[in-house]
């Protein structure tokens, strides 16, 4: 592993094709060695995951950029016990690669293990349950659906024209009602949050504050632990103001999250 970070953190330049794939092998065997011991040696294992998380976080500092590479991470993290870093680095997994079913499985594993869970209340809390789908259905299953419904919309619209039928109303008003939420349903979920940043604790015992800095009183009775996620508000050198799924809002240490960047996209890069 010293090997490994000194060749990328001493060298001006990028690693070459051949380091890349080197240490990505490497970090593959680790995470492999971690899984085989995690019954009979857990302490080992846990080494072995962190080092495999260590590599993979290598390739991404050197600017390899794929959903495969973040998803990797994401696993090495997550059966090191980092729940925050694992979740952070799902979420940019699923910016790449929407819909993927591995990524969002473990994704949906990893946020029920969040202590304290935090969820709307109120009105909040029921319009996210009548609309369950925008946030447990895959992207591609949104954006199929629109396509269908908007499809239908215009087939119902064009033999309307030139044929009276009844129930065309009806058939209509649904199919476009459908067009309507699918469709912004997946533009939401495409554009990144409602052009929000994304975030996520990476610490446990993070206390939210009423401003930025040490010296306001505590946001909330209890400190919150990693793997919370959050909307990013306002943005300074050294706090963030985030806004929690309950609508709450305060500021906490930058160094505390990781910010998922919506640019991710247009830098993907790929070893094979």
């Amino acid at each position: 592993l010293t090997q490994t970070m000194s060749l990328a953190t001493e060298l001006e330049e990028k690693l070459d094709r051949t380091q890349q794939e080197q240490v990505l092998a490497e970090a593959q065997a680790d995470y492999d060695a971690g899984a085989a011991l995690l019954r009979s040696d857990p302490e080992s294992a846990d080494r072995k995951f962190r080092e495999s998380a260590s590599r993979f976080q290598i390739l991404v500092d050197d600017g390899v950029i794929n959903p495969d590479l973040f998803y990797n991470l994401g696993n090495a993290y997550f059966q090191a016990g980092d729940l925050g870093q694992a979740i952070a680095n799902y979420l940019r997994a699923t910016r790449l690669a929407p819909g993927d079913p591995r990524v969002e499985a473990n994704l949906s594993y990893a946020r029920t293990l969040v202590r304290p869970q935090v969820s709307a209340e109120g009105s909040d809390a029921l319009l996210q349950r009548l609309t369950f789908w925008h946030s447990s259905w895959p992207v591609t299953w949104r954006l199929i659906i629109f396509g269908t419904a908007w499809g239908l919309l215009w087939v119902a619209v064009l033999i309307r024209i030139w044929v009276r039928y009844a129930g065309f109303r009806w058939f209509a008003g649904l199919t476009g009602t459908a067009a309507i939420a699918f469709g912004i349903s997946t533009a939401m979920s495409l554009s990144g949050d409602q052009g929000h940043r994304q975030g996520v604790l990476i610490k446990d015992e993070v206390v939210v504050r009423k401003g930025n800095a040490e010296s306001y009183s505590p946001q909330f009775e209890q400190p919150v632990n990693q793997g919370l996620e959050f909307r990013v508000l306002e943005e300074r050198p050294e706090w963030l103001h985030i806004e929690l799924h309950n609508g709450e809002s305060g500021w906490i240490p930058r160094s505390d999250a990781e910010v998922i960047s919506r640019e991710l996209a247009e830098r993907t890069m790929t070893i094979s």
